[in-house]
């Protein structure tokens, strides 16, 4: 009678730890703070946003809570977590931290509305207590921070070298950019090293350009994946990755660049087919984008110089507005071929860019000849086609 009883309480053991494991354990955990300078006339001066479920991956947030200060500006409120996710707090559009909610309580701290004469974009560095999983975002937050401050440096630098008739220092400042974006990467490397045993260390990979870390994110991927298999972010990030290599051979040198009709400035369907036979220049930018418009001018006097030898220059603008891209065309007095992508969701990933400008070369038969050639670089690289 004894064995049957043991035998029992073995198998309802079992059939209890399965099932725990298939079910996983909801809990609460706390999230708390002080906001130092509060906007008396914001109801809910914060906001806790969530990134959407849906069946494409990005960091698309939804707001899911909105909380009140009380009296002495401080905030709490509890939160239900069934599955580990990324939260962000949005405080008055100013100041916004990402964390990580699992089984840490959790304690943030915000200054809340500029108080300066003058608005800058410059918000403090938010800290989050209450944890080594949050440890990894504080070390990526305080990176980026870091960066942003030396990218203000560079910028200053590089401006008042531009005052000055020293070629010397104004090459050396141009460096500035280069030696930033090292620094960075390295920062993010070191973050990796150092928080690879925690799953929060994703956010510090996805920060790193998949075009020149390409197999070293691949690695750290697959790696922190098998650490962590039900972590639906992870997975989700490491597959995006891997489609994005797979959709960059689309245009990899060599390659017939995928074809797009969008509308002219006459409401006219423009297929990039259309200019076989041509050697075209495409020059994804937008109305909002400063580095785009500074970089019209050169592209201009490109075309103005090989137009009539076989040379074409499709404008793809990337704007939501007409409007704003109209008058952008106007202002810059854009040549060429000018078309408007107001849902560019597919051409982005189709020729795997975010950032803008972004220009592609093709060949007559059009294949990819060179990708993102600005400045002197495509001078040069014209000058070999052309001359």
């Amino acid at each position: 009678m004894k064995k049957l009883i043991g035998l029992a309480l073995i198998i309802l053991s079992f059939y209890s730890c399965n099932k725990s494991q298939e079910q996983p354990q909801e809990q609460k955990i706390t999230i708390k703070g002080h906001v130092k300078f509060p906007d008396a006339n914001d109801k809910f001066g914060i906001t806790l946003n969530k990134i959407k479920d849906t069946d494409e991956f990005k960091n698309e947030y939804e707001i899911v809570k909105e909380i009140k200060l009380d009296s002495n500006n401080n905030y709490s409120f509890d939160l239900e977590v069934e599955n580990p996710e990324f939260y962000r707090l949005d405080v008055y559009k100013q100041q916004r931290v990402e964390f990580y909610a699992d089984d840490e309580d959790l304690e943030i701290n915000f200054r809340g509305i500029d108080t300066a004469k003058i608005k800058i974009k410059n918000p403090p560095h938010v800290h989050i207590a209450g944890g080594e999983k949050n440890n990894a975002l504080n070390a990526l937050h305080w990176a980026r921070y870091q960066n942003y401050q030396y990218m203000i440096a560079v910028g200053q630098q590089q401006y008042r070298a531009s005052l000055s008739d020293s070629k010397a220092w104004q090459e050396d400042a141009a460096k500035g950019w280069d030696v930033m974006h090292d620094v960075y990467e390295r920062d993010i490397k070191n973050i990796i090293a150092m928080y690879s045993d925690y799953p929060t260390v994703v956010k510090a990979i996805q920060s790193l350009s998949w075009k020149r870390h390409q197999n070293y994110m691949v690695e750290q991927y697959e790696a922190l994946a098998e650490k962590f298999p039900n972590v639906a972010y992870i997975q989700n990030a490491k597959a995006d990755l891997l489609e994005k290599i797979e959709d960059s051979n689309k245009t990899k040198i060599g390659a017939v660049a995928p074809d797009f009709t969008f509308p002219d400035m006459d409401g006219n369907e423009v297929s990039l087919n259309s200019f076989k036979g041509k050697y075209v220049l495409i020059d994804f930018w937008a109305s909002w984008c400063g580095p785009c418009r500074k970089e019209s001018p050169n592209v201009q006097k490109q075309y103005q110089l090989y137009k009539d030898k076989g040379f074409e220059v499709v404008s793809v603008s990337i704007d939501k507005k007409e409007d704003a891209w109209r008058k952008a065309v106007k202002e810059d007095n854009l040549k060429g071929t000018l078309l408007l992508a107001k849902d560019s969701k597919k051409i982005m990933k189709d020729y795997v860019f975010s950032g803008i400008p972004y220009m592609v070369l093709l060949d007559k038969e059009g294949k990819v000849m060179a990708l993102n050639l600005r400045g002197e670089a495509l001078q040069e690289k014209l000058k070999e086609v052309f001359n």
